[in-house]
């Protein structure tokens, strides 16, 4: 979901660069939020809160390979709160737009980002949560400044279909090294420490 509001600042480098600096903040805050409530909640006394929260991404990305992005739940009000932010900032400068557009994105309904947030629940404590959900969001920036960049082109080079067998194979592939990352720290190994 957050591909096509990062798509819209293309054009304009400040806007592009503020919305992804918003983007960080707002998934990494969430992580604070979403790892310490996971604490009270007891998810600290989990044996390996990694191999959980590598087998929960897991799952999540399974899911969203099987269904598509399209077909996640979607929260209701929340495309309605987004269109009133989308005319409120309309005559921001692109990077005051971009800024407020970044910190929305944690509202967005984004199966992927879900995934990637109830992973930072299990993860032990506030701190960690916001390593699940920071890492989350820079280990997309690359893929979401490319897609800036060459998205046009791409869609013109391979056509829907083949892209979306590409994020699909993907997600699959990144779903079976979570899952080898879960068994790993599970058994106490330390190759991914």
């Amino acid at each position: 979901m957050c591909g096509p509001l990062a798509l819209a600042f293309h054009a304009r480098i400040g806007g592009s660069a503020m919305y992804h600096g918003g983007r960080v903040v707002a998934y990494t805050l969430l992580g604070v939020v979403l790892g310490s409530a996971g604490q009270v909640l007891g998810s600290a006394q989990l044996r390996a809160p990694t191999a959980w929260i590598a087998f929960v991404l897991a799952a999540g990305l399974l899911l969203l390979a099987l269904v598509g992005e399209r077909g996640a739940l979607k929260i209701p009000g929340i495309g309605d709160a987004l269109q009133r932010l989308l005319a409120r900032t309309r005559g921001w400068s692109p990077q005051w737009r971009g800024l407020a557009l970044g910190l929305a994105t944690p509202l967005l309904p984004c199966g992927l980002l879900w995934s990637a947030c109830a992973g930072a629940a299990v993860a032990g404590d506030g701190m960690s949560g916001a390593a699940v959900l920071g890492g989350f969001a820079l280990g997309s920036l690359p893929l979401l400044f490319v897609a800036q960049l060459q998205a046009g082109w791409l869609q013109r080079k391979f056509g829907p279909r083949v892209l979306s067998f590409v994020q699909r194979a993907a997600m699959l592939l990144a779903a079976g090294v979570l899952v080898w990352r879960g068994i790993v720290a599970l058994q106490g190994g330390g190759c991914c420490h």
